[in-house]
């Protein structure tokens, strides 16, 4: 079983102060943490304190940090989130990389290669920064060299909705450009989770004349930039902000369909930038949060998933910003539905895009989702 200890902090001196009592008072020596950051703090001086404690940190800076365990059920923003565990070395391994001159593809690609060099049975949580960062070819270039039923879940760092820069960091490096993948040895430590969304088409459907990767520059005939403030009557003031409430709905040629919503505007070109690559050629819709429905969806697929998933140790939480903004205090009920049905500590923030398996074991990147992964140690 994995211990674990966590602590909640909306100052730098209170997280040092609870931070060093932890490691003075915990029955265990910490090995791997998780944190959960606000752009408010400077990462340096915490990223320091962890290193000097040889803990490995797979950290991300968020829209607001989540933390629900048998004493705390916290949603908040502008604080810091920290779980504490003692995984074992042997069991894991953490990859950090800036992209530098790499498409986010090839990005990926070189995380799926250490991915598949790290153990012989592998599955990753996965991080990422960069407002111009493309999550979902960032995934697909993992997945070109792991294949599509590899099970990872994580989500896109944050900034308290600025949508200006946004951070991952380990214990060795900050990065407002970059990705990193913690990899775990599934036949020690167990890996899964769930994904669900809940959000609805809203009206006519367009199509996308021209794009690349992530980057809208015309739908119907039209400067995406402009037909998109047309169409929901905002202003460019309101951009990106409004973009995470009213994501394009883009639909496949299967009947399937996925969410991507708007992190960035380019006001010389009237582009739109999306979470996630919107391919040329695509028929999208504007798509919103039904209300009170997304949150029964998730209620019903919380227990269904609990009902042949019972076990776990820990919770990690990656959950779409929008679903915060939506549901207001609201969305406390989704996650401590989680919180109950395990009774394991759950900690994560409100992300700008989710990865996760959906029921059909395919990995893949999402918007507007509530992703939950559940990590547990293979019982000898």
């Amino acid at each position: 079983m994995i211990s674990t200890h966590t602590f909640v902090s909306v100052s730098f001196s209170e997280f040092k102060a609870k931070f060093t009592h932890a490691l003075n008072t915990i029955e265990f020596k910490p090995t791997l943490a998780f944190a959960f950051i606000s752009v408010e703090f400077s990462f340096p001086p915490i990223v320091d304190m962890f290193k000097e404690q040889h803990i490995t940190l797979f950290g991300s800076s968020t829209g607001g940090e989540i933390l629900f365990d048998s004493e705390t059920n916290y949603i908040g923003d502008k604080s810091v989130v920290v779980v504490l565990t003692d995984i074992p070395f042997s069991c894991f391994k953490l990859h950090f990389l800036n992209r530098g001159k790499l498409t986010s593809f090839e990005l990926g690609q070189v995380l799926g290669n250490k991915i598949v060099d790290s153990f012989s049975h592998p599955s990753a949580i996965i991080g990422s920064s960069g407002i111009l960062m493309d999550g979902q070819a960032l995934v697909d270039g993992v997945l070109s060299k792991t294949g599509k039923q590899f099970v990872m879940f994580g989500g896109l760092a944050g900034d308290d909705a600025l949508f200006k820069k946004t951070f991952v960091f380990t214990d060795q490096a900050i990065s407002d450009d970059g990705a990193m993948v913690l990899v775990f040895d599934q036949s020690k430590i167990e890996v899964s989770g769930m994904i669900s969304s809940g959000w609805v088409s809203l009206g006519a459907d367009f199509i996308v004349n021209r794009s690349v990767g992530n980057i809208v520059f015309e739908i119907n005939g039209l400067l995406a930039l402009d037909m998109y403030m047309d169409y929901l009557n905002v202003k460019e003031d309101d951009l990106p902000g409004i973009g995470i409430e009213y994501p394009f709905m883009v639909k496949n040629g299967d009947g399937t369909s996925v969410l991507r919503a708007v992190t960035g505007i380019d006001k010389e070109q009237r582009s739109l930038i999306f979470a996630g690559t919107v391919m040329q050629g695509s028929t999208v819709s504007f798509s919103t949060s039904p209300g009170f429905e997304i949150m029964e969806n998730t209620r019903d697929k919380i227990i269904s998933y609990h009902d042949k998933n019972q076990k776990a140790d820990l919770m990690l939480l990656f959950s779409c910003i929008a679903r915060n903004i939506a549901l207001g205090p609201l969305i406390s009920t989704e996650i401590k539905l989680a919180s109950i049905k395990w009774r394991k500590p759950l900690a994560g923030f409100f992300t700008y895009g989710e990865v996760g398996n959906n029921e059909n074991g395919h990995c893949s990147f999402y918007n507007q989702t509530f992703t939950l992964a559940l990590i547990r140690e293979k019982r000898k």
